[in-house]
């Protein structure tokens, strides 16, 4: 496998903890403006508790020199030189490793910012990764093996097909040309989800995996179905992207474990649905959500109100498919195919742990899931592991996860090849908002490929004045129909298509010339007015008469400001 280069990101940016420098074995003195931050700086972790394969080790204390493991002891692993950090009260885990994204730009330094320091890329263009400076590292599979119009063609411009077995050899040498670590294919006729979908024959599918084979490359299967998994594994499939949607029976169960594939279970699906709240799951995590750079916190917002099905998938035959697969002795792996809507690239695996303890498995067992055991599955000796000679990608969070696994949300620090993860160097960056407009484009792309294959579908409609001005919109949610303005905020609650539309006619102009709430990448928020506003953008003039502000006011694009009517709690 390829490995990808490394970033340096300068100095860390929380020194709420004490690090001390060793001027000598035995002397300590405390230094909190010297961080370990640099690749080859060495630094020491004393008092905290490490945790390996989902087991506490009986040491306390771990050594970082040169990007790696130098030492796992006790105290007496310090040497001169070595900045010590005071790790009291923490669990130290390797870096978290997520077996299932599709790339962005600027998605491996996003992941870091919560623990995430390996991500496995299962299917996107090659231009993407070739772009991709990764703060912490990828694999990809580059373009995935599928048909014309077969899944997931919706999301992507033209791609090459393998259409037959004579394709096979070609289509993977292609794909390792364009820099792919292993190999994604799709075997998926819709049927999982009440849809009729071309997809790869059997002697296609055999030859992919036989070429892949040949190459060296491990062989990831998308399924959806029981019955394509177990077609998949008896083909040889080294990986199966997606636990069954369908409950899978004893002997399905077998035949998948026999066959020594691994399963990636990506329960966190159901996270793209919203709950009782009206938010998307994610959004109820505060500690994950205070982490959250402010663009993507409005990127989760702005996908919470979208149509929605009327009885969202509830994901219970996939979590009782994983614990059963996992107790037939099938290696399961923690994926969260972000960025799929109410899925964000690092914060969502912390979600899938939960999902995974939920399922039934211990948090120990779920923790494996993120570390050893896609190490193990994908063939990595140098990661996913406390031990010595490994690259030092770490996460250290407040509390014990094997206790609550929701402990790993509380993230004190990362760092990927011995360097500190600083979250501010990525938040409100140029990067940053190339990663949000990179997913808007292909949100837009699939919304109007969903359109023409269903004319029905609902879809946000302007809401137009007689004399062609646009008032606002209405937007289908699950519940109902909610009024908008032009720019997107809500102007009351969601209600039948008629009074939403209602609401509109009457506020949608009126509301423009009120005062507003609104934030920028602080959490405090201010009253504003709205100067002028068009669909991607406003002008503000805050009302605050001692900021200084130009008399028009200023331009935000909507990607970097909050608005509401009323003061939110």
């Amino acid at each position: 496998m390829t490995q990808r280069p490394y970033r340096d990101t300068g100095q860390l940016g929380h020194l709420t903890d004490r690090t001390l420098h060793c001027t000598s074995v035995n002397e300590l003195e405390y230094d909190v403006t010297s961080p370990p931050s640099v690749r080859g700086m060495s630094f020491t972790i004393l008092h905290t508790q490490l945790v390996d394969r989902g087991a506490v080790l009986p040491e306390d204390c771990l050594r970082v020199a040169d990007g790696r493991i130098a030492a796992v002891g006790g105290p007496d692993v310090v040497q001169p030189g070595d900045t010590v950090i005071d790790g009291s009260g923490t669990t130290l885990l390797p870096g978290l490793i997520d077996s299932h994204v599709h790339l962005i730009p600027g998605c491996t330094q996003l992941a870091a910012t919560f623990g995430v320091t390996t991500q496995f890329d299962q299917f996107s263009m090659p231009e993407v990764s070739a772009q991709e400076t990764p703060r912490s590292s990828f694999f990809t599979s580059s373009i995935g093996a599928t048909v014309p119009g077969g899944h997931p063609t919706i999301a992507f411009p033209p791609i090459p097909y393998a259409t037959s077995p004579a394709d096979a050899k070609q289509f993977v040498a292609d794909r390792i040309a364009e820099g792919a670590d292993h190999l994604k294919l799709i075997y998926d006729d819709g049927s999982g989800a009440g849809m009729n979908l071309p997809t790869l024959d059997e002697p296609t599918l055999r030859a992919l995996i036989d070429a892949a084979h040949a190459s060296g490359l491990t062989v990831v299967a998308h399924v959806s179905t029981a019955a394509s998994a177990v077609e998949v594994v008896q083909c040889g499939a080294d990986v199966l992207a997606h636990a069954p949607s369908d409950l899978m029976s004893p002997q399905e169960i077998e035949a998948v474990a026999s066959s020594g594939a691994a399963v990636i279970a990506t329960l966190d699906i159901v996270d793209g649905y919203t709950g009782p709240s009206g938010r998307l799951p994610l959004q109820d995590e505060p500690e994950l959500m205070q982490r959250m750079p402010a663009r993507w916190r409005r990127v989760l917002d702005q996908q919470s109100r979208r149509w929605m099905p009327p009885q969202p998938p509830d994901g219970a035959a996939a979590r009782a498919n994983t614990l059963a697969l996992l107790r037939a002795g099938v290696p399961v792996l923690a994926g969260t195919d972000a960025p799929n809507p109410g899925m964000l690239f690092g914060a969502s695996l912390h979600r899938e742990l939960g999902h995974l303890v939920r399922a039934g498995l211990t948090p120990a067992e779920a923790l494996v899931a993120a570390t050893s055991a896609p190490a193990d599955a994908f063939k990595l000796t140098d990661r996913g592991r406390l031990a010595v000679g490994t690259r030092a990608d770490l996460l250290m969070v407040d509390g014990d996860p094997l206790l609550d696994i929701s402990a790993t949300q509380r993230v004190r620090r990362t760092w990927v090849g011995g360097e500190v993860v600083v979250p501010e160097q990525y938040a409100g960056s140029a990067t940053e908002l190339a990663g949000v407009q990179f997913l808007h484009q292909t949100t837009a792309r699939i919304a109007t490929a969903l359109k023409e294959l269903w004319p029905g579908l609902p879809e946000p409609t302007d809401v137009v004045r007689e004399d062609g001005e646009v008032l606002g919109r209405v937007v289908p949610m699950a519940g109902g129909w909610l009024p908008t303005t032009v720019f997107g905020a809500a102007l009351g609650p969601v209600a039948e298509r008629d009074a939403a539309v209602q609401t509109v006619e009457t506020e949608g102009l009126a509301s423009l010339s009120e005062l507003w709430w609104a934030r920028t990448d602080g959490p405090e928020w201010q009253e504003a007015q709205l100067v002028e506003a068009q669909p991607d953008r406003v002008r503000l003039r805050w009302n605050d008469p001692l900021l200084d502000q130009p008399p028009s006011g200023r331009w935000y694009a909507l990607t970097d400001v909050d608005l509401e009517r009323t003061r939110p709690n």
